[in-house]
């Protein structure tokens, strides 16, 4: 049962008018957040727009020089812009809270989970760990990560202004609080408006993969220039769950021990896939991972006119281009379900073998709370779960972070609730579809032995 206090409604109507205000005065290049954010959808949707994969080197800051006379190590992933928003937030902390010393520990997506994995096997996790929810169950099941309901009933972490729809997914079925949302995002299509306008194009929210598809084909057809039409950018697993849960099915089974729907699901997903590469109105692999690889936007160049993203990436992927980008919804299947949910983009964890889980506690309720921290973090990793922080930042932030703000309040009408938690064992799966996948874009396997595969490979790994 839930102990955690919430209360609140999503997102005020003032909030939105002000969001709207907001987004219609200022320079979309000022925005300064970068893209990358919490989840593997959020790590390869857009990936070329946010230098999370790419970030080089593992960085680590020193520990202040104070006479703090207690010390905790946070550990996170991003992108260069992340990492200087964070420190200077940590600086911050440590003015108000000058008995707590903060040693970051900074690196990029991919050495990150390498660096925890180590880590743990050490019995040395930091203190505070940057969580991602393809990732926490696992660290949930090895008992890596404490319950954090018993800080929150205590005060250390004050919940009173986030709402349940930030925040539910990350408590177990018994009731732990496994990790407190950092920030709320969904998963979307960014758009080249400039583009689709130029066609005379115009996707209201409800449009189908079918008008999708033929507004590819009505820009292809129209165009001399390169064009390549829709960027998958590496994210068709994210983009099936959703396709899965419009069929009213799950990619996992409610035990998480096997896969939750039928094959005839996967096999038109996999044939849309197909189709839309073999149409030129979609990306083939190898296009789409140069563009990965080199940093490069399909849509900001405008060969392409649409992308999967998670919302928040629009913000890095606005600063790369002069064209103006916009968030739309998911496609919808005539007669569908809604497909969508509203997700913690990252979260925060305390480790099990933290020695200063108070002190922890305390550091994450300043992220999640503090007023200034939060114009320092510019909703970078998400819109902020507290109703009093999003209030705040409504009348500072404009261009395409007023526009994720604004995206969650109209996704929210497209939304059903999440399903649980990926079991432990995702990222393999996940690895599996990605290389289906590529051989399906290469015509290597039909959508039906490609669907078959998938499931051989993923059963065996979720035993």
């Amino acid at each position: 049962m839930k102990r955690y206090k919430f209360k609140g409604l999503f997102i005020s109507s003032s909030l939105a008018v002000a969001l709207l205000a907001g987004c219609g005065g200022g320079d979309n290049d000022d925005t300064n957040a970068n893209a990358d954010t919490g989840n593997n959808a959020d790590n390869n949707a857009g990936a070329e727009n946010t230098g999370n994969n790419d970030a080089g080197e593992e960085n680590e800051a020193e520990a202040s020089d104070s006479d703090a006379e207690t010390t905790i190590r946070v550990a996170w992933w991003g992108g260069q812009e992340r990492h200087d928003m964070t420190i200077e937030a940590i600086e911050l902390f440590e003015e108000e809270h000058p008995d707590i010393s903060v040693e970051p520990e900074y690196t990029s997506w991919d050495g990150y989970w390498e660096r925890l994995s180590t880590q743990a096997a050490g019995s040395n996790l930091p203190d505070v760990i940057n969580m991602d929810n393809s990732r926490l169950m696992e660290y949930n099941s090895r008992d890596l990560i404490v319950d954090l309901q018993p800080m929150i009933d205590e005060g250390l972490i004050n919940m009173d202004d986030v709402e349940d729809v930030y925040q539910e997914i990350n408590v177990d079925e018994d009731g732990k609080v496994m990790a407190i949302s950092l920030g709320a995002n969904a998963l979307g299509i960014i758009e080249n408006e400039d583009l689709l306008e130029e066609h005379g194009i115009e996707l209201e929210p409800g449009y189908t993969y079918e008008e999708m598809m033929d507004a590819m084909h009505q820009i292809q057809d129209a165009t001399d220039e390169e064009f390549f039409g829709f960027d998958f950018a590496n994210a068709e697993f994210e983009m099936f769950f959703v396709y899965a849960r419009q069929h009213g099915q799950s990619v996992f089974n409610e035990a998480g021990d096997g896969l939750g729907y039928e094959d005839e699901v996967l096999v038109d997903f996999f044939d849309m896939v197909q189709s839309m590469v073999n149409e030129d109105i979609a990306a083939s692999h190898d296009i789409m991972m140069d563009y990965i690889d080199g940093g490069d936007s399909m849509l900001g160049e405008g060969s392409a006119a649409l992308g999967m993203a998670a919302s928040n990436q629009i913000i890095g992927a606005q600063q790369t281009t002069d064209m103006q980008l916009g968030l739309n919804v998911m496609p919808s299947v005539d007669g569908g379900q809604d497909g969508n949910w509203i997700r913690p983009s990252m979260s925060f964890s305390i480790s099990e073998n933290s020695e200063e889980q108070e002190a922890a506690a305390t550091f994450i309720d300043f992220f999640t709370n503090n007023l200034e921290a939060n114009e320092i973090l510019q909703a970078d990793r998400g819109v902020p779960v507290s109703s009093t922080v999003r209030e705040h930042l409504a009348d500072q932030v404009d261009g395409a972070i007023a526009e994720t703000f604004e995206y969650l309040e109209l996704v929210e009408n497209y939304t059903s609730p999440a399903d649980p938690l990926s079991p432990p064992g995702e990222a393999e799966v996940r690895g599996s579809f990605q290389r289906v996948v590529e051989a399906l874009k290469y015509d290597q396997v039909t959508p039906e032995e490609a669907a078959e595969q998938f499931r051989q490979e993923s059963e065996s790994m979720l035993q």
